[in-house]
């Protein structure tokens, strides 16, 4: 299937689903796609979590029904998965910028998150520029934390800061960022990371990964950081996996790789590799 069908047919799951416990990792195995795949694809293009996406739809139709019908406030709360009347309340206060108490009293506009629909469509789309190359198998030793996919974009520069405020460059060189496929919760393994050269002992507190021999494309990303690879990483998912026509993603991990120099600056160099195989 390809990747803009499974979307759509994501999205199509998600609306028949929304009364029910559903969850990225429930759709993503509807459709057969990675958990980790499916939320940054789907972050990339609608510029939303998944878990966001399913929020804003049932606050919006838990929003038409306080207006249209004499639902109780705790029956609406139950209805659309909250276990309280103020879980729900507090979502709605979120989402609407005002209490269900308040929406059905007063005349006030509340938000709507329509259904989605996702096509591709390129219009001057900013220029890529990525190598393939096939890579043997190799080890990486580092540090590893694990992180949710709703929150990883704010959490990783932290990890990272943490990394250099004690010093641990001191016992590997960080040269790469790699992501894990995530589990059944959203929650993936992220390495601080080196290549592991042999006979190297491993240093305290870190792990080892090894990594198969694979095709990856390579992507060329100029910019200061975190901005500027959070931005590639956006591009990849959004423009060039769903309409390149000849690569489609071969397994699920994802590597960013960071060069010497000041990240900082607007002319460092770092690179984002994407394990990729001809589609069938």
């Amino acid at each position: 299937m390809e990747l803009v069908e499974s979307l759509n047919y994501a999205l199509k799951h998600i609306e028949e689903h929304l009364l029910d416990e559903t969850d990225s990792g429930k759709v993503a195995k509807h459709v057969g796609l990675s958990r980790f795949y499916l939320e940054r694809t789907f972050a990339a293009l609608t510029g939303m979590s998944v878990s966001e996406y399913i929020r804003a739809r049932r606050l919006t139709l838990a929003a038409q029904e306080l207006l249209t019908r004499e639902e109780k406030v705790i029956d609406l709360a139950l209805k659309y998965g909250y276990d309280t009347p103020e879980s729900f309340t507090k979502a709605f206060s979120r989402f609407h910028g005002v209490t269900p108490t308040m929406a059905r009293r007063m005349s006030t506009l509340l938000r709507c998150q329509n259904p989605l629909a996702i096509s591709i469509k390129m219009e001057g789309a900013n220029l890529m520029n990525y190598k393939m190359e096939q890579m043997d198998a190799f080890k990486v030793v580092g540090l590893e934390q694990s992180f949710h996919m709703d929150s990883s974009q704010q959490e990783i520069p932290k990890f990272w800061q943490n990394f250099f405020e004690k010093g641990l460059q001191q016992k590997i060189v960080p040269m790469f960022g790699i992501c894990f496929d995530a589990d059944a919760n959203g929650n993936f393994p992220y390495m601080i990371a080196e290549v592991l050269q042999p006979g190297k002992e491993v240093p305290e507190g870190m792990t080892v990964r090894e990594l198969p021999a694979l095709l990856w494309a390579r992507f060329a990303c100029v910019g200061p950081m975190p901005g500027a690879i959070q931005e590639i990483t956006r591009q990849i998912y959004s423009e060039w996996l769903p309409t390149n026509g000849t690569y489609e993603v071969a397994e699920y991990v994802e590597i960013e790789m960071y060069s010497d120099g000041d990240a900082s600056s607007k002319d460092y160099y770092s690179e984002v590799w994407i394990p990729v195989k001809k589609k069938a």
